[in-house]
């Protein structure tokens, strides 16, 4: 990654749809960091909607998505990796799907926890890195130019970590 995509600094958060309001808080803390960040648009359906319309909708949104992952503009991605029943460190085939094409693109890749198992090697391979709930290594890494509150940063992820 060259130290100007660094310095522009636009973070893509990625994740389930099921963590958007997590997302979301993330979000806020992070760009009082002055760093610009984007998060998914909801993917939400009202009333009978067709199968088609939906899948249509998907892909237009997954597509979307994509392409700000793959924008001059983004040094990074952030992958909001919650803990499910029997699933921790959960990313789903659509996360994975952004972090190859992050992989792709030269972007640096951060897991907000651990590594799932599933996913090991080749996350490893990537070189995708877990922050285990620390945000400071992500601001680091995009030189960041304002500290983030600690204590609020604490307080997004209490509910998550419950």
């Amino acid at each position: 990654m060259t130290s100007d995509r660094r310095q522009r600094g636009t973070v893509v958060i990625c994740g389930s749809m099921k963590s958007l309001d997590l997302m979301s808080r993330i979000a806020s803390v992070i760009e009082k960091a002055g760093v610009q960040v984007v998060t998914p648009s909801p993917d939400e359906f009202h009333g009978d909607v067709s199968v088609e319309a939906k899948n249509n909708r998907k892909r237009e949104a997954s597509r979307k998505h994509m392409n700000l992952i793959k924008s001059d503009d983004t040094a990074a991605v952030l992958v909001v990796n919650t803990h499910r029943p029997n699933a921790e460190n959960y990313i789903g085939p659509n996360s994975f799907a952004e972090i190859g094409v992050a992989f792709a693109d030269d972007r640096k890749v951060f897991l907000l926890h651990g590594m799932p198992d599933a996913y090991l090697e080749e996350l490893s391979a990537w070189g995708v890195y877990c922050l285990n709930g620390d945000v400071q290594p992500l601001l680091s890494e995009i030189s960041a130019p304002r500290e983030i509150d600690f204590d609020t940063w604490r307080m997004v992820l209490q509910p998550e970590l419950v």
